[in-house]
């Protein structure tokens, strides 16, 4: 697949319907399981790694997190029309049909405000972080643990509990949505998403 997601030309935008009585993280957990092994089965049938998400009305207080959230809606981009047809989130989201609502695919709107990148965000124990850097130094693990205490803390954003499809435990896939300057090619995992290195694009409004 080439990195030519500049033309992200079509989407589909899915919202969290409010029930009083199941909360939104429950639903999050529910869709993005189901949409996490639908990218991995059209990454693994159609070889389409070009599929991209963002959460439309997601903010993240950088003080402390309390007032981080991922709203309740979630865009999905494609390079086309088809790609999403393929995609098939009705198929996969049938289950779900009561707690969210999906609208058609349509074109990204001519206009829009700008560009964000989505990555899941990964960050690694400071004890993991002090013995790779007394590794590769050859220096103490107390000197290595002074050095990485000095390095910025862990964020603490937003997350969609997911299940593990290999040993069936939680784990938190934390997101981080930040502003682009420009738009920027690439592919994405099978979460719609960015790793911590790179900064694919998707539409943003």
């Amino acid at each position: 697949m080439s990195d030519a997601t500049l033309n992200l030309s079509h989407y589909q935008e899915i919202t969290i319907l409010p029930d009083p009585e199941i909360t939104s993280y429950f639903i999050w957990s529910k869709l993005y399981n189901q949409l996490h092994i639908a990218l991995a089965d059209i990454k693994n049938t159609h070889r389409i790694e070009s599929i991209g998400v963002s959460f439309p009305d997601y903010h993240f207080d950088s003080k402390n997190g309390k007032s981080s959230k991922l709203g309740n809606k979630l865009r999905v981009f494609a390079l086309s029309e088809d790609d999403l047809t393929k995609l098939d989130l009705n198929k996969w989201l049938e289950r779900l049909t009561d707690y969210v609502h999906i609208k058609p695919i349509k074109a990204v709107p001519d206009k829009i405000e700008g560009y964000v990148s989505v990555h899941r965000y990964r960050f690694k124990p400071i004890e993991v972080q002090a013995q790779s850097l007394a590794e590769k130094l050859k220096i103490s693990l107390d000197d290595a643990l002074a050095t990485v205490a000095k390095r910025k803390p862990e964020k603490p954003l937003p997350y969609i509990t997911l299940i593990s499809e290999t040993n069936k435990s939680p784990y938190p896939l934390k997101v981080l949505q930040q502003p682009a300057d420009e738009p920027k090619p690439g592919t994405f995992n099978t979460y719609g998403m960015n790793g911590m290195r790179n900064n694919a694009t998707v539409p943003h409004w």
